[in-house]
């Protein structure tokens, strides 16, 4: 809990942050903008905007994920809502931090959702003298990339638009600028490519972070009741 605490002390006093909030009889969760207030580690407070906060929906027995964005690496913990102390405060205490690799890593889940791989560039023309246009499948997405099937290769020495269906209600389309890592060819009409986001907005990236949340909780879902069952 000392590494927590450290955390949490690092950040500034009256700091914006971003947090995802579980909800009652959902499996989605919510995305808001704070304010952070220091406390005595590892507690803080979170401040938001009169008739922001959900109140009444939030689910307090489940964590939360508290993002800040600290001018280069972001900083990630888990926490718990200790009382809703109004409606515009949350009084919090941290669980364990978060680090870079396990926000990838926890953030990442197999979906299958839609994908359309465009030429970036308009003056980058395919084969056809025509800009490429590529749909596919999600393999896998996080907030920093995705593993993705297609039917063709698609080009792999430059930047290309993703544009990613995300299945909220109803699905939206967002857009990112992302480069190919690898790919392999699964057989005679099948190409896994690993993407790298290279340019995506905060809101889109939240709304990715959002849908595996969302995914995540549907799998744990699935997986009690087999257990059940």
């Amino acid at each position: 809990m000392a590494i927590e605490k450290d955390i949490i002390e690092s950040i500034p006093d009256a700091k914006p942050v971003r947090i995802f909030l579980p909800l009652l009889n959902s499996q989605e969760h919510y995305r808001m903008q704070g304010v952070y207030h220091k406390a005595i580690p590892p507690r803080f407070t979170l401040l938001f905007k009169a008739g922001a906060l959900p109140v009444d929906a939030i689910d307090t027995k489940r964590p939360c994920i508290v993002t800040v964005d600290m001018g280069g690496p972001s900083i990630s913990v888990e926490a718990m809502i200790n009382e809703i102390a109004d409606p515009q405060q949350l009084n919090m205490i941290v669980q364990k931090s978060i680090s870079h690799e396990q926000m990838r890593e926890f953030f990442r889940v197999d979906a299958n959702i839609s994908i359309i791989s465009n030429s970036f560039h308009p003056e980058f023309f395919g084969e056809q003298d025509n800009p490429w246009s590529l749909p596919g499948k999600t393999i896998d997405i996080s907030g920093s990339g995705i593993l993705a099937t297609f039917t063709e290769a698609p080009p792999m020495d430059s930047q290309t638009r993703l544009e990613i269906t995300i299945p909220t209600m109803p699905p939206e389309t967002i857009s990112v600028i992302a480069h190919p890592v690898r790919m392999q060819k699964i057989n005679e009409n099948q190409y896994e490519v690993a993407y790298h986001f290279d340019d995506i907005s905060m809101e889109n990236r939240d709304k990715i972070i959002g849908c595996c949340l969302f995914i995540q909780r549907t799998l744990l879902r699935l997986k009690v009741r087999v257990k059940d069952s």
